[in-house]
Parts: C-alpha cells; sequence; structure tokens
C-alpha cells in the first residue's frame, strides 16, 4: 500500500502535507489493508535532528513514511517554498491526541503507548480508560533497556504483539523514539506507528500546556521556553540558526540530491 498523499519538499526536506482527517483516513487504509506505516512529526528540533542524525533522517525518507507538520513555523518554511499550506497542515500531537482516541474507540482500533515515566503513564492511562471505557488501550513506560536484543527491549516487543495494536504510538523523545523504531518496527506487529515525544507528559499534566490559541500563532515555543528555559533553551535559542544555516547553505537540497543519484 502506498501513503495515498503525495510527500514534498521544503528546501530538500520530506514533508507529507496532511490535515487531521487527512491522517485518520491514512489509518484507515493502513489498518483495512493490513499495512504498517510510520507516522513521523517535523518541527525546526525535527529539522535539527534530519541534519545531523543518518538514522533519523533514514526514517523520514522511507517511502512508508508519513511526514505531519507539527509546527507553524514549518508551515512558514512551506510556504516560502511555494507549497500551498495554512494552520489545518499543522497537526500537532497535543490537538490530535484526544481526536485519535475518540476516533479509536469509535472503530475499535486498539491503542498501545510506549514512553513516559511509569507514573505518568499510569496516570494518562487511567484518564484515558475513564474518559472512553470502550477504547482497548495498553502501554508501557519509556524507561527500559532499548538496545535491540536486551531482555528489557524483547520483553516490550513481546507485549506489544501479545496486545496487537492498531495503533502504536512511541513517545520517547525526538532522537530516541525514532531510533527505537527504525530497529524494531520489522519485529512489531502494528498497523501505525507514531512518534509523538513527550504527548503523555503534556496529556496527563506533568508539564505544563500552553494555551491551544498560541500553536496556530507559533508561540507555542515561547510558553515552553519560560516554562523550562533549562530544558528548552538550546532547543529554541540555538537550533533555529543552525536549521538556518543549513537551509541557507544547500545542505537540505544537496542531501535530496544525494537522495535522487542513490
Amino acid at each position: 500500500m502506498t501513503l495515498g498523499f503525495k510527500s514534498s519538499d521544503i528546501f530538500g526536506v520530506k514533508v507529507t502535507p496532511t490535515t487531521m482527517d487527512d491522517l485518520f483516513t491514512l489509518m484507515d487504509r493502513s489498518i483495512a489493508a493490513e499495512d504498517k506505516v510510520v507516522i513521523a512529526s517535523l518541527n525546526l528540533h525535527g529539522m535539527y535532528k534530519l541534519f545531523k542524525d543518518d538514522v533519523f533522517r533514514a526514517l523520514h525518507e522511507d517511502d512508508k513514511t508519513c511526514v505531519h507538520i507539527d509546527g507553524m513555523p514549518i508551515v512558514w518554511l512551506g510556504r516560502a517554498a511555494g507549497l500551498d499550506l495554512d494552520a489545518s497542515h499543522r497537526t500537532g500531537w497535543i490537538d490530535w491526541f484526544l481526536p485519535l482516541m475518540e476516533r479509536a474507540q469509535r472503530s475499535g482500533w486498539r491503542i498501545y503507548y510506549l514512553g513516559g515515566t511509569s507514573r505518568v503513564l499510569a496516570d494518562g492511562l487511567a484518564r484515558l480508560r475513564r474518559d472512553y471505557p470502550d477504547l482497548a488501550i495498553d502501554g508501557h513506560d519509556g524507561y527500559f533497556d532499548a538496545r535491540r536484543g536486551s531482555p528489557g527491549n524483547t520483553a516490550v516487543v513481546e507485549h506489544i504483539n501479545a496486545f496487537r495494536p492498531h495503533i502504536l504510538i512511541v513517545g520517547m523523545g525526538m532522537g530516541r523514539q525514532e531510533h527505537w523504531i527504525s530497529e524494531n518496527r520489522a519485529d512489531l506487529k502494528t498497523n501505525c506507528i507514531g512518534t509523538c515525544g513527550a504527548c503523555m507528559e503534556y496529556f496527563a499534566g506533568a508539564v505544563p500546556t500552553a494555551p491551544r490559541w498560541l500553536g496556530p500563532l507559533g508561540l507555542e515555543w515561547l510558553y515552553r521556553l519560560l516554562s523550562d528555559p533549562k530544558r528548552f533553551w538550546h532547543r529554541y535559542l540555538v537550533e533555529p540558526w543552525i536549521v538556518a544555516w543549513y537551509l541557507a547553505t544547500g545542505a537540505g537540497r544537496r542531501r535530496a540530491a544525494a537522495r535522487t543519484d542513490r
């Protein structure tokens, strides 16, 4: 099965412009076809990772990966690159997490969440089971030996496969989660694998959530920076300049050309 949505190019970086409804359609199609797709998030931090991390980039560039936009700066860059994008193409996990749970309950999709601390995960799952009593959901925290072949990793993969989720949501932090998916996706019995960063931490209230009206304005990053400057100063004050340098010097285009030549 192909993704069914055309991927585009933002200065050499792959994106798949999709709305929330588009992502649900992709899940529907993948589940019906018993296929396996990855739904990867792209924001400025992700662009930084793309230029620094070959495994991260390879997962995003895979033909079975839908790279949805998670941040207004990517929408703005897309417009500068000539793409017809608007705020509906910004599909941040915090905004579509609960609509996904509602859709999963209605459609009978089984959900597995991998990530967060054991306390955060327990709190989040308890709330979801309370609010969506007919939703089939399970999970495991993200604090295990994630090395492929380790007893801890083998146990997690076996637990996921025993539950047989239609949708596996991996929230182990950008970078670590992409590496884990790349190393294990061939062994995972699921139809859709999504990368969501710290979504459960925000949902469970362990991390302050920015007012949702800030997202479409492209100011959610400022709220996060002010809430936890020690954690986010490099991501929001340094990385964007590095990304700008890569884009200005054509590094993205060179990588795109290298892909074409392979």
